[in-house]
């Protein structure tokens, strides 16, 4: 009888070491797929955030504030458009220029710049692009995953969480009916915006897109640009024992700006997913 038991405790001891081992492999897995399908973004120039692909034509979605132009207008308002100059660099370094999809402009600018979303199309076949679900299908407390360019990154950084709080919050920009979205128990830092916050099924082969990182919380944010005003306005440079304040002061200035706390959000994709041909 005894040595029964010790066989049923084996067995189940090596069932566990096997579903631990297959977990580990799908997490390979998911890191994999999408970081093959999480591009870098590029506005005049200068990377801006995250975006990912979601067919096998080389459509690209990302927010419409990674790829966003504020210029003052003459009667002291703002005109809000699109970048002139958009690129994506996909992984492996290639980066190929994008124009905004006809449903983001015209009758389809308002949506997209009041969502917080913006369709690329980059002429560029590829074989991993990712399946977009909805936040309807997930629940407060699931699991999930980001892929993204943070903090100027120029390899693609995976993140784990679960999806915190589900939420109505105001339009991104003017006035209008609140958007969906949640909050999440994931590390986000700036430069993720744009990426896509994934939901983890039984199978890696049928994860998919739940939303579009957009925000953080972040209460150094406004101090510390503030402080790095000030610091780059001081006249000339303050060197004590061979340290330089002003640069230091920048440093630490951006780096708190940009720096996550662990509370971060997405919008729903249903808003981005409506406009896919």
């Amino acid at each position: 009888m005894r040595l029964h038991r010790l066989a049923i405790l084996a067995s189940i001891l090596a069932l566990h070491s096997t579903f631990a081992q297959m977990k580990v492999v799908d997490m390979k897995l998911r890191v994999k797929l999408a970081k093959e399908s999480t591009v870098r973004v590029f506005v005049n120039n200068q990377p801006s955030g995250s975006g990912f692909v979601v067919s096998s034509s080389g459509l690209v979605l990302t927010c419409f504030h990674v790829v966003e132009s504020m210029q003052p207008a003459p009667n002291g308002q703002t005109v809000v458009s699109y970048a002139k100059t958009i690129e994506v660099e996909f992984p492996g370094g290639v980066r190929v220029p994008t124009t905004v999809h006809a449903s983001c402009q015209n009758a389809g600018f308002l949506a997209a710049i009041s969502h917080d979303y913006c369709l690329l199309e980059t002429q560029t076949a590829r074989t991993s692009f990712l399946k977009l679900g909805s936040l309807a299908s997930v629940s407060e407390g699931d699991p999930i995953y980001l892929c993204g360019y943070p903090m100027g990154i120029a390899q693609p950084v995976v993140a784990t969480g679960m999806l915190s709080t589900k939420w109505a919050a105001p339009v991104y920009i003017g006035n209008g009916p609140s958007r969906s979205v949640a909050w999440l128990d994931i590390t986000m830092n700036k430069g993720n915006s744009g990426g896509p916050i994934i939901r983890i099924t039984d199978d890696p082969a049928n994860d998919n897109v739940i939303g579009i990182a957009t925000f953080g919380l972040n209460p150094f944010a406004q101090p510390a640009e503030t402080l790095v005003q000030v610091v780059q306005a001081f006249p000339g440079n303050v060197v004590i024992m061979g340290v330089d304040f002003k640069q230091f002061g920048t440093l630490i200035g951006s780096a708190l700006a940009s720096t996550s706390i662990g509370v971060n959000g997405c919008v729903d994709i249903d808003y981005a997913r409506k406009v896919l041909p």
